[in-house]
């Protein structure tokens, strides 16, 4: 008798306890910069010294990426957008808390699926089938008619 009253107040006791925290939940701990939206974790200043200046910080709020996606929108942003050039530890912190505060989540969209694994489309062969075709029977011209 003792020993079922044990389990029961464990069970009980297990079954009222309260869960853990989730990364999530730690995550909407992080307080928000007011003036910008930006989540003040560490290195947050120099996202608003370096990103922020040259436009608005809910350019990347909407955004999601991994590591990699980050570094490639930074790399596009030196060569065509204007940002100039970081120092690669600068550089490395702003990819590091892009990547951890504006990380991939349950809504990130996929990666393509490769083209050697899509199923052929019925639609390009037979364009490219009626192409040739014309093309053979001389209703194509070879080069583009001069203008």
């Amino acid at each position: 008798m003792r020993l079922v009253a044990i389990a029961v107040f464990a069970v009980a006791f297990v079954a009222f306890c309260p869960p853990g925290r989730s990364q999530e939940e730690k995550k909407a701990e992080i307080p928000v910069d007011p003036a910008t939206g930006i989540k003040m974790a560490e290195n947050w200043e120099l996202i608003r010294a370096h990103c922020v200046i040259c436009h608005s910080s809910q350019q990347f709020l909407r955004q999601r990426g991994t590591r990699s996606t980050w570094t490639d929108i930074l790399g596009w942003m030196q060569t065509s957008g204007g940002l100039w050039k970081l120092d690669a530890e600068i550089e490395g912190k702003i990819i590091d808390y892009l990547s951890e505060n504006y990380g991939p989540d349950a809504f990130y969209r996929r990666a393509p699926i490769p083209a050697t694994l899509l199923p052929e489309n019925p639609y390009e062969s037979d364009a490219r089938k009626e192409y040739e075709e014309k093309k053979q029977a001389g209703q194509i011209p070879g080069k583009a008619p001069a203008p």
